[in-house]
């Protein structure tokens, strides 16, 4: 016999039509209590859960708790176990975010990867009406229009949030029912973070005076979503007349035709990751030449007209981001040539093509080559102070197009070299350096 908690998940994935019954499943497992129900009802339910587990090595101890706590679920559940070890704190760094966010990025890639290995399954998570409501709040406090205030919705792409039909307490209750454990992250319990202050003060307090505040605010959010429907429905319309098919957009023509052309566009491609702001920059520079980036695309506004592409390679579908260690087993990429010389050996020239490094500066002995960032710095060898590498483009009179393909080479947080234009200051040879590692580009023919 099914349990209550488990007819309400049925129904809610039913009603959304969120899975088909028995497929396969990624379940995002942390160990928590809500990921920890949401694995045991989709078991019981009979899909086929794949659990994946992330070990960003934040909480010491605690994480390896986390790690075997999520490998016993799943073994009880007789779901397949994958896990996946990240540097978190030196993925945010390197990206200039947050390691809350960084996270985030990290384990839905991974996620997205798992999916398409096993048949685009969709990927599950624990998130309930709590959630959704924590979430609705955070929006408004920091600014949001009517997609943040909709809020969570059952759907979003391959992510699916079965739970949504149920709170907290009713996740607690089901654990006990059903005797099964869960881990707690003590970081959860602190008031450091914004979303704790929310749940642990501000939500109970507004409780107390509005006993029904959750009702109330979850229904907001549906009548919500269905006017975000509508809304997008005639952004979609408005746009269309001015798209030069599906990734390039006339951006000139929307300027001279469209009062508000920035908040259109913005919500015409929102969901390639780029900010309002950003969109108000491409319409006032639509004449002249500029790239943006979001965590996945480019854009590129060249003499009046928006390109958008993926940050993906298209023939490989892979990130254009090498971590490469120094050790003999490293791939770099295609024109990049290593060698270790003698101090001795350095010969500089002015190509730009070649840059020589004190190899004992390198902290975590990793570099990484990637393209250019918006707001990227150097500091220049010879130099004082720090460039926008934006600023060595226009100086070098780079089109859009050399400006996307250029390398830049990162080292401990820090750019060190802009392939072909300028190196930085930043792990020079000296008198003092015993190993030198010297770096060559050479440009592909294309």
């Amino acid at each position: 016999m099914k349990h209550s908690f488990e007819e309400k998940v049925e129904h809610s994935i039913l009603a959304n039509s969120l899975l088909e019954p028995g497929s396969t499943v990624i379940v995002a497992l942390s160990g928590g209590a809500d990921s920890v129900a949401l694995l045991a009802s989709l078991t019981a339910l009979g899909y086929r859960c794949v659990v994946a587990h992330c070990d960003y090595h934040l909480r010491g101890d605690e994480s390896e708790r986390d790690r075997r706590h999520a490998m016993a679920m799943a073994e009880m559940c007789g779901a397949t176990y994958i896990e996946k070890h990240y540097d978190a704190t030196g993925y945010s760094q390197e990206h200039g975010i947050s390691v809350e966010m960084g996270c985030r990025e990290l384990r839905y890639k991974w996620f997205a990867e798992l999916s398409a290995k096993y048949g685009d399954a969709p990927i599950a998570v624990g998130h309930h009406r709590d959630d959704k409501v924590e979430t609705m709040w955070l929006n408004l406090l920091r600014g949001t229009g009517l997609t943040g205030v909709a809020a969570m919705h059952p759907r979003n792409g391959l992510v699916v949030r079965p739970m949504l039909d149920v709170d907290r307490r009713e996740v607690l209750a089901y654990l006990a029912d059903k005797g099964l454990t869960y881990v707690t992250d003590s970081t959860n319990l602190m008031n450091d973070f914004k979303r704790n202050r929310l749940r642990n003060v501000l939500l109970p307090a507004v409780r107390a005076y509005f006993p029904d505040a959750q009702t109330t605010m979850l229904r907001s959010a549906r009548n919500l979503s269905d006017n975000l429907a509508l809304y997008n429905e005639l952004v979609a319309r408005t746009l269309a007349p001015y798209r030069q098919g599906r990734d390039t957009i006339d951006l000139s023509a929307l300027r001279a035709d469209i009062t508000n052309s920035a908040l259109l566009l913005f919500e015409g491609i929102r969901h390639y990751g780029f900010k309002l702001e950003q969109c108000e920059s491409m319409l006032a520079d639509a004449l002249g030449a500029r790239r943006f980036i979001s965590s996945e695309y480019v854009a590129t506004v060249h003499r009046g007209t928006l390109t958008l592409r993926s940050r993906c390679t298209p023939a490989e579908g892979k990130e254009e981001i090498y971590y490469l260690s120094l050790d003999d087993s490293t791939t770099w990429p295609e024109g990049f040539e290593l060698e270790r010389i003698a101090p001795d050996e350095v010969v500089y020239d002015r190509t730009g093509l070649t840059i020589y490094l004190d190899s004992d500066r390198l902290v975590d002995k990793r570099l990484i080559i990637r393209r250019w960032h918006n707001g990227d710095k150097i500091a220049p060898f010879g130099m004082k102070g720090m460039r926008l590498v934006s600023d060595l483009f226009s100086d070098a009179h780079y089109s859009p197009e050399q400006k996307a393909s250029t390398w830049l080479l990162t080292a401990n947080g820090l750019i060190l070299w802009v392939t072909g234009l300028r190196t930085s200051r930043h792990m020079p040879v000296t008198s003092a350096t015993t190993q030198v590692l010297k770096i060559t580009y050479t440009p592909l023919n294309e």
